[in-house]
């Protein structure tokens, strides 16, 4: 049987952290037939020597990338299956027999992927939320509005199985173009995926997902201060969220191999103005005295515009506010979207 699918792991953390997910990931593989790869960049002599020549079904690599975005590349370009499943090395995974599960082989085009049964768990409290939606909308506009309403406070979503063919150019893009290649991108990535087509559930999939720091108040707020600090960024640029988002999405819809109609990305152009631009226009509006004066006035100027271009054109100009020359950097990524 010609494996469909390969579970992709960048894992840094050593034997001792990681070996629970890596066992759990394995035992999924060799049950569906497919294929592990865990992209290592721990440097743990004694994680190689359990990992290397395991099972017919892992391929371990010592990865070279010391960086996250690097090493999220490294796994994902040894995979040649048609389908891929992002995996973190603190979650596990796990096979649900009392269910049917989905033929990947027979998706229809418009299917890009496949979200498990995500079960939302901390150490200290085990499984304390389970996500199971769909995204069903037929446009893609639909899609982004769709997933901003279902959504349930955290992006495990992201942890779901993708065509090959549209995960990897994203992340590819991402990687070498995007101006901080920060981890606090993950929502972008999200939506644009979502973009890309509907995303069905397969309830034989358990992706088990550690919310680890950032299970309390306290631990997301140091969580996200140092997202945003290795990505050099601000610790407080958390504010600028849903800004970021906006350019984000907004260049991520321009893409070449996205392939929508210029009717469809218009569409999901006003609609991710109308989501991501919206929110960071009510925060503008009820917490000015964080932001810069100049964040105020250009947001007075959107405020008053309906051309969802010159939105954009403004939003870069707020980006200098976030960190000077962040808006140059934002103007090469929109530059080498069409050829991506």
């Amino acid at each position: 049987m010609v494996a469909q699918l390969s579970i992709c792991m960048p894992s840094n953390r050593p034997l001792t952290t990681s070996r629970g997910s890596i066992e759990s990931a394995l035992a999924y593989a060799e049950k569906i037939g497919a294929q592990l790869i865990v992209s290592d960049n721990s440097r743990d002599p004694e994680k190689r020597t359990f990992l290397e020549n395991r099972s017919p079904h892992l391929l371990y690599h010592s990865s070279p990338s010391a960086d996250a975005s690097g090493n999220w590349m490294e796994a994902f370009s040894l995979a040649d299956t048609p389908f891929v499943l992002p995996m973190g090395d603190d979650d596990q995974i796990h096979f649900n027999a009392g269910e049917t599960p989905v033929d990947l082989s027979a998706l229809p085009d418009d299917v890009v992927g496949v979200r498990p049964q995500t079960q939302i768990w901390t150490a200290e409290t085990g499984v304390c939320q389970t996500e199971c939606f769909a995204i069903d909308a037929l446009s893609a506009a639909e899609r982004l509005q769709e997933f901003s309403r279902k959504v349930m406070g955290n992006n495990s979503i992201f942890y779901s199985i993708y065509r090959t063919s549209s995960f990897v150019p994203l992340l590819r893009f991402f990687t070498q173009a995007h101006p901080t290649k920060g981890g606090c991108c993950d929502w972008s990535l999200s939506f644009a995926l979502i973009t890309a087509g509907r995303m069905i559930h397969d309830p034989t999939l358990v992706y088990r997902y550690d919310l680890g720091i950032w299970a309390t108040e306290k631990g997301i707020a140091a969580a996200s201060s140092n997202l945003y600090q290795k990505a050099g960024l601000a610790a407080d640029s958390e504010k600028y969220a849903a800004l970021l988002r906006f350019l984000d999405v907004h260049i991520f819809a321009l893409r070449g191999s996205l392939r929508l109609s210029p009717a469809e990305c218009s569409d999901v152009l006003l609609m991710n103005g109308r989501l991501a631009m919206a929110e960071f226009l009510q925060s503008v509006r009820t917490k000015a005295a964080e932001y810069d004066e100049v964040v105020v006035y250009l947001a007075e100027l959107i405020e008053q515009e309906r051309e969802i271009e010159t939105i954009f054109h403004l939003a870069l100009l707020m980006a200098d506010c976030i960190k000077p020359g962040l808006k140059d950097g934002y103007i090469r990524f929109f530059q080498a979207a069409a050829a991506a």
